[in-house]
């Protein structure tokens, strides 16, 4: 089935990549001023549904737009803009290569280390990555076969075919015995989760750019022929379990890409569609599911934002409650996406920060407590700076992760963990 089964028109677009708080120029490369309000609409729309403390797009005096702390995709008629992340001396298919490995383990999407072909085309952007390998995952898998259930049917037959409805037959055929009225179980793959599927890949077909995208869609929906259109695909009582492995990563993504999905309501045209993520939440997310990969081998137990301590209590219950990044043994550890000035003693670390790190200490008995970073240009990999907590022999670290290199960073955080090391960049200052 080509294009024109989905009624689809390809419309010309300007495709457009910046990153972080970069300023996109009205005017230049493409972007008409039409274009630009489209996509200040949707990221507008976009910044409450995140929602993030910055707006993602914010119009500037040039005329320009500058983007916030957010990446990802977003796309309207005549324009996509791509915001990827700012990792300091990369190449931009270098920079899309190590997003798609956070995005992959961070959110548990199906793609594999051993897939590097994947984003090795530079004419690709982030979503046709996606979708290309949200595709290619859902035909392998559909050709093995798609998930399906028992479904009660009703029929009139001929012949018998599973129970006889008695009460059916007396109101309704009792002049006809030719006629039978059936009660039987039929299997069907018109289930909430093919539902699903099936929207995620008709939304996406719309917003597609590489013919060899949309051609896989295609099949996709001639595959999902049998299963139904449904109103409110996120809300779907989809039920996943051993029968349907094979599918609950492609779930995940689905529910990704329909999430993004912006349709006018009073004509139902496509007016949008985003892909975005909030950096901050994106790196704290990576870096706890690769702690957990590279501690798991150890038996070290890590746990991920936990909840069940408070910075007061009235002996009764807890006040203002604590929610550390990363917590293993007497480690705490709190993620943040932030430029630090190599140059300064304190690396320009935020005050704010170290009070709630400190907040950690008491609560969760910690003898280390980590501020850990992107790494950047000018400061080493690893632990940068080492003081103590006044008056106790807490260690207070700063250190770095370097991000640009995803398939590393499990190593660099077990070693993070296994202790302190004689770095010549520590000191023995006091907090």
């Amino acid at each position: 089935m080509g294009d024109a089964g989905l009624g689809l028109t390809v419309t010309p677009m300007t495709t457009l990549t910046v990153h972080e708080w970069q300023e996109l120029s009205i005017g230049t490369d493409g972007l008409t001023e039409a274009a630009a309000g489209r996509l200040h609409k949707l990221a507008e729309r976009e910044t409450r549904r995140l929602p993030v403390a910055q707006p993602i797009l914010t119009r500037t005096a040039a005329p320009g737009l500058r983007a916030g702390q957010v990446v990802g995709v977003l796309t309207v008629p005549g324009a996509c803009l791509e915001i990827l992340p700012k990792i300091g001396g990369e190449q931009e298919s270098d920079v899309r290569r190590s997003l798609i490995r956070m995005l992959a383990v961070a959110l548990r999407l199906p793609i594999a280390d051993s897939e590097p072909s994947l984003m090795d085309r530079q004419e690709r952007d982030l979503l046709e990555i996606l979708v290309q390998r949200f595709a290619d995952g859902l035909l392998a898998s559909a050709k093995r076969g798609l998930p399906h259930r028992y479904r009660q049917r009703e029929e009139d037959l001929p012949l018998l075919r599973g129970k006889l409805d008695i009460r059916r037959q007396l109101l309704q055929h009792a002049a006809r015995a030719e006629r039978l009225a059936c009660v039987f179980e039929e299997l069907s793959v018109d289930t909430p989760l093919n539902r699903v599927l099936r929207a995620a890949v008709v939304g996406l077909a719309h917003v597609v750019r590489t013919a060899d995208n949309r051609r896989k869609l295609n099949e996709l929906v001639a595959r999902l022929e049998f299963v139904a259109d449904t109103s409110d695909p996120l809300r779907e009582p989809v039920m996943l379990d051993r029968t349907n492995t094979a599918f609950h990563r492609l779930y995940a993504l689905a529910r990704l890409f329909l999430a993004g999905d912006w349709q006018s309501t009073s004509a139902g045209r496509q007016e949008g569609f985003g892909l975005l993520f909030a950096m901050n939440d994106l790196f704290e997310a990576f870096v706890g599911r690769s702690m957990q990969a590279a501690l798991a081998p150890t038996g070290r137990f890590v746990r991920l934002q936990r909840r069940d301590r408070h910075a007061l209590d009235d002996g009764r219950e807890g006040f203002f409650e604590l929610k550390p990044d990363i917590v293993v043994d007497d480690i705490v550890i709190d993620t943040k996406w932030k430029s630090l000035c190599p140059g300064k003693k304190t690396l320009g670390v935020e005050q704010s920060d170290v009070y709630q790190m400190l907040a950690y200490s008491r609560a969760y008995q910690a003898t280390r407590l980590v501020l850990l970073y992107p790494w950047q240009h000018g400061l080493p990999r690893g632990v940068c700076r080492t003081w103590h907590v006044s008056e106790t022999s807490t260690l207070f670290e700063v250190a770095t992760v370097d991000v640009s290199k995803p398939d590393h960073v499990k190593t660099a955080l077990r070693e993070l963990v296994e202790g302190p090391s004689s770095s010549t960049h520590r000191s023995g200052c006091s907090v």
